[in-house]
C-alpha cells in the first residue's frame, strides 16, 4: 500500500486538444458487472422503485478510487438463482476494476439504498455507511481495503426505511458525526394496492406516513443519537441530503430533499439547528408549492462565493435552482437561468454540479428515469426509461442543455437513480456513474474535457482526518472558485472525494484553503493538471 508526502503529485496529465467532449459507457470494458436486484415480481412493494447507490472512495489508499455498489434483496416470490450482494470493486489503476465483494467483507445482504464513505474512527482509511429498508450497516476499514461490521458496537443501526446519508462534523469537535435520511412508514405485509381501472402501478408517496430523520453524535466509541436534543424534529419523506456552510458562519448546514413535503434546511447555530426552510426560501418552489425532492446538491454555479443549491423533482414539476443571495435567503431562478423546459417532463434523481468541461464554472448533470414502470400506460407524454440531462453553464449567466452533444452514449434512454461524479482514471476531468434500477450501472467516462487545464485536491486535516467543512479557493487566469469539502449530495450516492478545479487556459493556480478549525493555509502558483495530496499542517 502505498502512502504520500505531505504535497505530492499522484498523477500529472497533458492531453492533446479534442474538439469536443464525448462522454463513453464503459462500465463492462472496465470489469463492472453489477445487476442491480430490486426484487419485483409483481406485487408493486413500494421499496422496488427507488434503486440504489454508489459510493467512490479509496478504500486501500493507492490513489486510485474504489467503488462501492448498493444492491437490494429478496422480498417473496421465487428466490433468485444467486442471492443479491452489495459489490465492492477495486480499482486497479489501468482502467479496470476487481469484484472483491466478498474477500473484503463488503457483501452486505440487506434490502440496499443508499451510501456514504467516511473515516469515522479517524484512523486514516476510508469507511463505508450503507442505509437499507431496514437494519442500516457501518463497515470499519481496516486501511488494506477489508472491512468488518461494527453496526451494533457503535450504534448506527436504525432499522427503519433510510435513504440518503453522509458524514459530517457539526460540532467542530475533530470526528465525523453522521445524518441518515429517512422515508416513510412501509411494510409488506402492509403493502397497498394502488390502480387505475385494472392497471396496477406503484403507489404515490402520501399513501404512507412520513418519518423523522436521525444525526448522531460521534463520542468516540460510540454515535450517541442527539437528533432531538439538537432541533432535528421536522418530519418528512427525505430522499436527498445536502451539506454546506450556506451562511458562511463556519460550520455545516444540513440540506434534505422530501418527497412531496416541504423541504428542510437546518442552520446550524452551534449548540442547535434551527430549521429555516421557509424563511430562507427553500422549503417551496417559487409558486409556494411543495415539490417531489429526490437529489439535492450545493455547488456556487455563480463563482461569486456562496453555495447555491439545486434539486432534483418529478415530472411536470421542473427540478429547482435556488441562488444564494449571500444573505440568509435562496431565490428560486429556475425559470431564468434556463433549467425549467429541459427538466419539466423528465423525472430528475441523482445530479451533481460539475465543471464537466473544465472551463472554470460548475456545470449540472442531472440523471432521470421515471417511477412508475408502466407510466405510458397512464400518461402517453411520459416514459419509464429517460436520457440524463448535462446542462452547460454559460459563464454564471445561463444554463444550456448540451446533453446531445455529448455522445450516443450520454443520451441513452435508462432508468436512473444514484449518481455519482469520480475521476476514477485520474486524468484531470470528471467521469460519472449512474445505478439504474433492475439493471446495470453506466459508468460514463469524459474523453476531452482534460483538452483544458485543471487541479484536483485531496485534503488531509490534522485533526479530522476527512478535512470535511474546509473551504477551498482557487483563483486562476482571473477566475476565482470555491468549494467545500463536503459529503453527502446527489441521491444516495458518495461522490470522489478530492476537489475538482477546471481552470481553463490558466497553467498556474493560487489557492487558498480555510481548514474547518479556520486555519489558513496558501499555496502560490501551483502548475496545473496535477492531483495533489494537501495536509494540514500542524500548529
Amino acid at each position: 500500500m502505498r502512502r504520500y508526502a505531505v504535497l505530492s503529485i499522484l498523477c500529472a496529465c497533458v492531453v492533446a486538444a479534442e474538439a469536443q467532449v464525448r462522454y463513453r459507457e464503459v462500465a463492462r470494458e472496465a470489469g463492472i458487472d453489477f445487476q442491480h436486484y430490486n426484487g419485483a415480481q409483481g406485487e408493486y412493494y413500494y421499496v422496488e422503485t427507488f434503486g440504489a447507490g454508489a459510493a467512490f472512495f479509496d478504500a486501500d489508499g493507492d490513489g486510485w478510487q474504489d467503488l462501492y455498489l448498493i444492491n437490494g434483496a429478496h422480498l417473496s416470490g421465487t428466490l433468485p438463482p444467486t442471492p443479491p450482494i452489495n459489490r465492492f470493486y477495486r480499482n486497479a489503476g489501468d482502467g479496470t476494476f476487481a469484484d472483491l465483494s466478498v474477500a473484503s467483507g463488503a457483501d452486505d445482504r440487506g434490502y440496499g439504498m443508499g451510501c456514504a464513505a467516511g473515516d469515522f474512527d479517524n484512523d486514516g482509511d476510508q469507511d463505508l455507511y450503507a442505509t437499507n429498508f431496514g437494519p442500516n450497516v457501518l463497515l470499519s476499514n481496516d486501511g488494506e481495503g477489508r472491512f468488518a461490521d461494527v453496526t451494533q458496537i457503535v450504534g448506527v443501526g436504525d432499522g427503519r426505511w433510510s435513504t440518503s446519508t453522509g458524514f459530517l462534523d457539526f460540532d467542530n469537535d475533530g470526528d465525523l458525526d453522521l445524518f441518515v435520511a429517512n422515508y416513510v412508514h412501509f411494510s409488506l405485509q402492509g403493502n397497498i394496492q394502488c390502480q387505475r381501472g385494472a392497471i396496477r402501478f406503484y403507489c404515490e408517496p402520501s399513501t404512507y406516513a412520513s418519518i423523522g430523520d436521525v444525526l448522531y453524535r460521534n463520542e468516540g466509541r460510540r454515535f450517541v443519537d442527539v437528533t432531538k436534543r439538537m432541533g432535528i424534529r421536522a418530519v418528512g419523506r427525505g430522499l436527498g441530503v445536502a451539506f454546506a456552510d450556506s451562511d458562511l458562519d463556519g460550520d455545516t448546514d444540513i440540506y434534505v430533499a422530501n418527497d412531496g413535503t416541504p423541504n428542510f434546511l437546518y442552520e446550524n447555530q452551534g449548540r442547535r439547528f434551527v430549521e429555516i426552510g421557509l424563511r430562507a426560501g427553500v422549503q417551496y418552489n417559487e409558486d409556494g408549492h411543495a415539490e417531489a425532492g429526490m437529489g439535492v446538491d450545493f455547488g456556487d454555479f455563480d463563482n461569486d462565493g456562496y453555495a447555491d443549491l439545486f434539486v432534483t423533482n418529478y415530472s411536470r414539476e421542473t427540478n429547482t435552482l435556488y441562488w444564494n443571495d449571500g444573505r440568509g435567503r435562496f431565490a428560486d431562478f429556475t425559470a431564468h437561468f434556463g433549467l425549467g423546459a429541459p427538466s419539466y417532463l423528465p423525472l430528475g434523481f441523482g445530479t451533481k454540479f460539475m465543471d464537466y468541461d473544465n472551463d472554470g464554472d460548475l456545470d449540472l448533470y442531472v440523471g432521470n428515469g421515471h417511477v412508475v414502470d408502466n407510466i405510458e400506460q397512464l400518461d402517453a407524454d411520459l416514459r419509464y426509461a429517460q436520457p440524463d440531462l448535462m446542462l452547460r453553464n454559460q459563464g454564471g449567466a445561463h444554463f444550456e442543455e448540451v446533453s446531445d452533444q455529448l455522445g450516443a452514449d450520454f443520451v441513452v434512454e435508462s432508468v436512473v437513480r444514484g449518481a455519482a461524479a469520480v475521476d476514477w482514471d485520474n486524468d484531470g476531468d470528471p467521469d460519472l456513474l449512474a445505478t439504474t434500477v433492475a439493471g446495470r450501472p453506466r459508468l460514463l467516462r469524459n474523453d476531452g474535457g482534460n483538452r483544458q487545464h485543471w487541479i484536483e485536491l485531496l485534503l488531509v486535516g490534522a485533526g479530522q482526518r476527512d478535512a470535511l467543512g474546509t473551504r477551498v479557493t482557487v483563483t486562476a487566469g482571473g477566475v476565482r472558485q470555491v468549494r467545500e469539502r463536503q459529503s453527502g449530495g446527489s441521491y444516495l450516492s458518495s461522490h470522489d472525494p478530492r476537489l475538482h478545479f477546471g481552470l481553463g487556459r490558466a497553467t498556474k493556480a493560487d489557492i487558498a484553503i480555510r481548514w474547518p478549525d479556520g486555519q489558513m493555509q496558501t499555496l502560490a502558483a501551483v502548475e496545473a493538471d496535477q492531483i495533489i495530496r494537501v495536509v494540514q499542517p500542524t500548529r
